[in-house]
């Protein structure tokens, strides 16, 4: 049995095996009175082989709020864990390290979007804003602002392009419509490639969409070929995609997929027709 009230004792529980030995000691150290003795102690823990265990001790250190440890959680921000680095980042901002605000600017960049999501939190509570179009556009983002990341002027569409593989499935949907307001036909390749290779429907469509609402000849040409695709959900985005393109020359294919066997499919087929009859009139 652990004695709480020793801080020795404590030390030693550290080095116990079992990682959930080691997270339940972290645990007592923040309940204890005497805790900033441990901040040497719960540095080395961030570089401890389970992750739960550097998690647990980066969050600790946030409880703490002893800048000693700055530097160190700084390092802890590249953990391969998203969950140690979402800790690290909420953990310097219970500290208000302003120091840290260009490092967890960059952490917008991150391939999990629970830590974008979580800097975007911990620095409008330190009090940072962007200073540019840029990082405002990073923050839009995070932050899951996707109208009014629509209404921003002189925006770098490029920075949606690596947003376009991102883990989170909303992401990618989103960032997809967002490209297709924007309506730059060097983004139609990106667009396809998302929309023949994602496995969530709400992704397909908007990605198909946004080619149709972008349009142009190689738009027009990759959606034909998609007519012909196996699955019937690509079929049935690839004729309303159409629908928004408005090119006759598609009619051929589209009369074709009205007869398709899936209902879904030729009822697309359909309503694409009648979109390209009634802008021809």
């Amino acid at each position: 049995m652990i004695d709480e009230d020793k801080m020795e004792y404590l030390f030693e529980s550290l080095k116990d095996k079992d990682p959930h030995v080691r997270v339940f000691t972290i645990n007592s150290i923040v309940d204890n009175k005497n805790r900033d003795l441990a901040v040497p102690e719960l540095i080395k823990l961030l570089f401890d082989d389970s992750p739960v265990v550097r998690s647990r001790a980066a969050w600790a250190l946030g409880k703490i709020k002893d800048l000693t440890a700055f530097d160190n959680l700084i390092q802890a921000l590249n953990d391969e864990e998203g969950d140690v680095r979402k800790n690290v980042i909420r953990s310097l901002g219970e500290m208000m390290a302003f120091d840290a605000i260009p490092y967890l600017v960059s952490m917008f960049e991150d391939e999990s979007w629970e830590v974008r999501a979580e800097v975007a939190v911990v620095l409008e509570y330190i009090g940072w804003n962007p200073k540019n179009r840029e990082e405002q556009t990073y923050q839009l983002i995070a932050r899951g602002k996707w109208e009014e990341l629509e209404k921003l002027e002189n925006i770098n569409a490029e920075i949606f392009l690596k947003f376009l593989k991102d883990d989170d499935r909303e992401t990618r949907s989103k960032i997809a419509w967002l490209l297709g307001e924007i309506g730059e036909k060097k983004y139609t390749q990106s667009l396809f490639d998302l929309f023949m290779t994602d496995g969530f429907q709400d992704v397909k469509e908007n990605s198909s969409i946004a080619l149709g609402k972008i349009g142009g000849k190689k738009a027009l040409d990759l959606l034909l070929v998609s007519l012909h695709d196996e699955d019937w959900y690509v079929r049935k985005c690839a004729a309303t995609a159409l629908g928004y393109i408005k090119e006759r020359t598609s009619i051929p294919a589209l009369q074709s997929l009205v007869k398709d066997d899936n209902t879904f499919v030729s009822r697309s087929a359909e309503e694409a027709l009648k979109r390209i009859e009634e802008n021809s009139n």
